[in-house]
């Protein structure tokens, strides 16, 4: 199944310009004895994103002696769980808020928690390069998460679990849940591994997951065929930082590190400094996603 698309590519010029701590004072503000950046928390993070946020964890308590965070890795659900419930102080999760989750938090009247934008990730669908497919319908593909009959739903599926961020937001975008036959796996990670041993056709990743991983493993995405808003035209859109800064891809995965309360205090500053330092921003660019906070020129060359 293939597309005609005009051939664009496109070049990033690498942060400009990144704010330092938007709404962090220089003065440590002191919270329970606690500051910015130092104190004691706990915090969730989904393991879709573990080897993203991980390292920036770990430069965080490098940089501030006086920092101790216990990082627990879980499915998405699990963070959020913990984090309704308070059992950890933040989560870092590649999702917004699930429909029942945010019912919930309306029932008891609870308001959102206070977050930040780390990046912007992307669900992609993989296969190896060595597959014969390279483009893929976006209208068709929907239809096919669904469970419809296309010529999509032969193929052998790989797919994350239901706990996963991955399916979550696919979820969101299908419907109350997908309904394609597959095999599941724990992870994207997982799907990536299954589909480069030959054990499907077809798997859903996220895109800074590929990246780490698509030399190694040989593999490669499909690109999604869209229509154009503009000019009504069927453009066959790469995932790529350019597509997601330009709003063209459609499968555009939020990662955000919420925070269980919103005063300004330890945990408050290890997220902030993830979303707005410049070492944390830096590293999501490099992983092939969009850093939240930073300044992004594209030049198109035709």
């Amino acid at each position: 199944m293939k597309a005609i698309s005009r051939k664009i590519v496109y070049h990033t010029v690498v942060v400009v310009h990144l704010l330092v701590l938007v709404g962090c004072d220089t003065t440590e503000e002191k919270q329970g004895g606690e500051t910015l950046f130092r104190g004691n928390a706990r915090i969730a993070c989904d393991r879709e994103i573990i080897e993203l946020i991980g390292p920036q964890i770990e430069w965080f308590i490098a940089r501030h002696s006086e920092a101790r965070v216990r990082l627990d890795t879980s499915s998405a659900d699990e963070a959020m769980r913990q984090l309704l419930s308070g059992n950890v102080r933040a989560a870092f999760i590649a999702r917004d808020y699930l429909p029942q989750e945010d019912s919930l938090l309306r029932a008891y009247n609870v308001e959102q928690h206070k977050r930040f934008l780390i990046a912007t990730d992307a669900v992609v669908f993989v296969v190896r390069g060595s597959s014969s497919f390279d483009t893929i319908s976006q209208a068709t593909l929907i239809r096919t998460l669904r469970g419809e009959r296309t010529p999509l739903a032969n193929l052998q599926w790989i797919v994350p679990d239901v706990t996963s961020s991955i399916t979550a937001y696919l979820s969101t975008v299908v419907g109350p849940r997908l309904r394609i036959r597959g095999y599941v796996v724990p992870s994207g990670d997982s799907v990536l591994h299954t589909i480069a041993r030959g054990e499907g056709d077809i798997g859903i990743a996220l895109l800074s997951q590929l990246q780490r991983k698509k030399k190694l493993l040989s593999l490669r995405p499909i690109r999604v065929v869209i229509q154009d808003s503009t000019t009504g035209d069927r453009v066959a859109i790469m995932p790529h930082v350019a597509t997601i800064v330009k709003e063209r891809y459609p499968f555009r995965v939020p990662i955000y590190g919420y925070l269980f309360e919103s005063a300004r205090n330890f945990p408050y500053g290890v997220v902030a400094s993830l979303a707005f330092e410049a070492k944390p921003q830096r590293a999501m660019l490099d992983a092939g996603i969009v850093p939240a906070y930073a300044k992004l020129q594209l030049v198109e060359q035709e």
